[in-house]
């Protein structure tokens, strides 16, 4: 048989296509079968180890030896053989603005979540004869943040202030008397409230039932009901007392506490928690409500001789309006909101009595403080145990000047308009000569600084006060020791050297009681010269969720 032959027949012979299309469909058949087999085990595979991983990464969330936490995790769940690839600790926004994959920020060893990815390898059954490898890589990924709260304020003062000055003051801000007797003013300057009592009493007392907490905030709310709800919370029964009298004697208005107080992520929340509260400070709560309610800013007081080592005093104080979207108290979990304090003038017109040349004349010594406002963010929460937790604020001082001048008491509430202090005439001796005299301190209060809180100082209720540094001594001592006295003489006969040395001697006496006085107003504002007053009203230490 030719060969030509031969492939003419092979061309229409058909014998033996049956077995050459199973050898050819078999080798297809086993390929798939591989691939199911291989594909679902390292499907289930990676199933199995993401639950692992999600388990390890709340646990790592939860502790500070995170990587050890996630290990002791991995061992109970019978994943010794994995390994962790990396394990990040790192802060997590749950910011719907920002792409899910760009939420965690690793940030070493601070923060409140963890990323942890997670790797196995796997054997292969039938893929490890087309592949060459027994095994393949699984790697999974989970991420844990914990969402810890802290709410915190600025210008709380907790130190009581002596005599009759805080019923002044908040009758000056109400626009009436509110006939507060100093103990019970007392009471209320020291005693601390649960905000959230105060928000569920309101509820009831404002017929708000079924709202949540920040919808009750957010209603207008009479200022006496509020008044009262407050007294309902509070533990003291001079606090009580105070504010049950000053709740009847105060106007019918409305106020909104929404503009003071931000709950944060609690606003939706509806039952308190007594084991874990956010304390504020009663009288700051007051003087903040009455500013808001009765839109009263600028008050004027007279304290006659109130003051020991003065003639007399007159105070005029103006505050400015609050800047938008900056409460009082805030509950955070990150620094996307500031508490401020705001703008404040205050003059002080004071007379001083004379000694030795000036022993008939009184000298009059008019102070000027303008502060602008200073403000407070989040920093950071860390919580590896109750005991040991920690909050960080930035804070930043107040600018502004305090000096000796005059200055126009009506143009105080006006701060779109610069005060610029004049010289003032001092002291006039008879005919013969007038002694003047000037001084200006500015307040730095720029950058911002870092304040801690331990658990213990915020379980006490801690203020910490931050510093421009600008000011070594008292204001008032500031400014008399670096004054810049001048004498007009009218006539002859006077020493003149010997008049500013008496003028400059009881100015100097005059300085330690300007500066207690001082220091009580503006504790009351709530804004301190050169220095801002901070406290975090409380924790709460969140359990790790998953969240990626």
């Amino acid at each position: 048989m030719t060969l030509l032959s031969f492939l003419r027949r092979c061309g229409i012979d058909r014998r033996g296509n049956v077995t050459m299309i199973f050898a050819g469909g078999f080798v297809m058949l086993a390929g798939s079968a591989a691939f199911a087999v291989d594909t679902g085990s390292l499907y289930l595979e990676k199933r199995r180890l993401q639950g692992v991983a999600d388990a390890a990464a709340l646990s790592a969330a939860n502790s500070q030896a995170a990587d050890a936490a996630a290990r002791q995790t991995m061992a109970a769940n019978q994943a010794g053989d994995a390994s962790i690839e990396r394990l990040e600790r790192g802060t997590y926004s749950a910011d719907s603005t920002v792409a899910p994959s760009a939420r965690f920020t690793a940030s070493g060893s601070d923060g409140n979540a963890i990323r942890l990815t997670m790797g196995r390898d796997v054997p292969l059954f039938f893929g490890k004869f087309l592949t060459g490898r027994p095994t393949a890589r699984v790697s999974v990924t989970a991420t844990a943040a914990r969402v810890d709260l802290a709410s915190f304020s600025i210008g709380s003062r907790l130190a009581s202030v002596s005599g009759g000055l805080p019923g002044q003051l908040l009758s000056g801000l109400a626009g009436t008397d509110l006939n507060l007797n100093v103990m019970d003013a007392q009471g209320l300057v020291s005693a601390d409230v649960d905000l959230l009592a105060f928000i569920d009493a309101l509820r009831t007392q404002a017929n708000l039932q079924g709202l949540t907490f920040g919808e009750t905030l957010a209603t207008d709310v009479s200022l006496p009901k509020a008044l009262s709800a407050l007294a309902a919370a509070t533990g003291s029964s001079s606090a009580q007392s105070a504010l049950r009298g000053i709740s009847a004697r105060v106007p019918p208005v409305t106020v909104q506490l929404s503009k003071l107080i931000d709950l944060g992520p609690l606003s939706g929340e509806t039952k308190t928690d007594p084991s874990r509260p956010i304390k504020a400070d009663s009288y700051a709560l007051v003087r903040e409500m009455l500013q808001t309610a009765t839109g009263k800013r600028q008050v004027d007081l007279d304290l006659a001789a109130a003051v020991p080592g003065l003639l007399s005093t007159k105070v005029s104080l103006a505050i400015g309006e609050r800047p938008a979207q900056s409460p009082w108290l805030a509950v955070a979990k990150d620094r996307s909101v500031k508490v401020r304090t705001a703008q404040t003038r205050l003059y002080v017109d004071t007379k001083v009595g004379g000694s030795g040349l000036l022993g008939a004349a009184s000298i009059h010594l008019p102070l000027f403080v303008e502060l602008a406002k200073a403000e407070a963010s989040l920093r950071s929460i860390s919580c590896p145990t109750p005991s040991t937790a920690t909050v960080g604020l930035d804070v930043t001082t107040s600018a502004g000047q305090v000096a000796i001048g005059d200055v126009d008491t009506a143009a105080l509430g006006n701060f779109n308009t610069a005060i610029t202090p004049r010289r003032t005439s001092l002291v006039k001796v008879l005919l013969l000569a007038e002694v003047t005299g000037q001084s200006n301190v500015n307040l730095g209060g720029a950058g911002a600084q870092q304040v801690m809180f331990t658990a213990q100082e915020i379980a006490a209720g801690k203020t910490h006060t931050v510093s421009t540094n600008d000011i070594a001594a008292g204001v008032a001592a500031s400014l008399v020791r670096d004054m810049d006295l001048q004498v007009n003489a009218l006539g002859i006969g006077i020493n003149l050297s010997l008049l500013t040395a008496t003028v400059g001697t009881v100015l100097q006496g005059a300085a330690a009681p300007l500066d207690s006085l001082l220091g009580d107003l503006t504790g009351l504002l709530g804004v301190s010269v050169g220095q801002a007053d901070v406290r975090v009203n409380g924790l709460r230490c969140g359990k790790p969720i998953l969240v990626g």
